[in-house]
This record gives C-alpha cells, structure tokens and sequence, in this order.
C-alpha cells in the first residue's frame, strides 16, 4: 500500500507534515537530499573506480587523469554535502560535530527529514507558479 495516500485518496500523516512546511524550506530539503545523493553516488561506484584503475594498471596506462577526476568529484560532492544547512535551525545538516553524517535523512540538529514527500514534490511546485 502507498504511504504517500490510501485508495480514497487521503493523505497520511507522513505527506501531511511535509505539506505543512514552506514551499521554500521544501526546496531546500530537496537539494539537500540531491546532495546526499550525489555522494552516495560516488561511494556505490568505488568498485567501478577500483576496477577502472586495476584494468588501466593492468594495460600499462596512465591513471593520473583518472585518479584526479575520481577524487575531485567525491570531495566536491562531500564538500557540498557538509556545507548544506537546514532551512529550520541554521546549522549544517549532516554535521554535528567533525564527522559528516552520510546515512542520516534527518537534519542531526534539529532532526527535520528528508522525507519522499520533499523528493517528489514536482507537481506541488508546478501548481505553485502557476
């Protein structure tokens, strides 16, 4: 059964709360969730990378180049990341003390979440400029 809404076509508590919060702090929370998953991204593909590098290694090629744009992209990503703040206190929202918080969909300050409502808000937007 969806979360998101019952056959009758009401909305669960879940979709009501995100509805309840400022069309601006909706797009913030999905930006922040495009950053998570921009990183998370980049950790599920360390295979791919490792396998890319042994094959080049393997042929006798170079991996500078490789290397380089591997590693720019994943502290790009991790530096966008830990820079988002939440739209309800402020603060970084993966970081509570030195260590970023990879797996968290809440902010680790004031705990307002990412939830699947904030991700897939598209039409809500579309009615919104219209």
């Amino acid at each position: 059964m969806n979360q998101a809404s019952d056959p009758s076509g009401n909305e669960s508590p879940a979709t009501a709360k995100t509805t309840e919060l400022p069309l601006q702090q909706q797009v913030i929370l999905r930006k922040i969730g495009r950053a998570r998953i921009r990183l998370l991204v980049c950790c599920w593909t360390l295979p791919l990378y490792i396998i890319g590098i042994w094959t080049l290694l393997g042929n006798g090629l170079a991996i500078d180049t490789f290397m380089f744009i591997y590693m720019a992209l994943s502290a790009g990503f991790a530096l966008d990341m830990s820079l988002r703040r939440c739209p309800r206190c402020r603060q970084q929202f993966f970081v509570k003390s030195i260590l970023l918080n990879l797996i968290s969909r809440r902010c680790v300050h004031c705990g307002v979440a990412i939830s699947a409502g904030n991700r897939g808000n598209a039409s809500l937007d579309q009615d919104q400029q219209n």
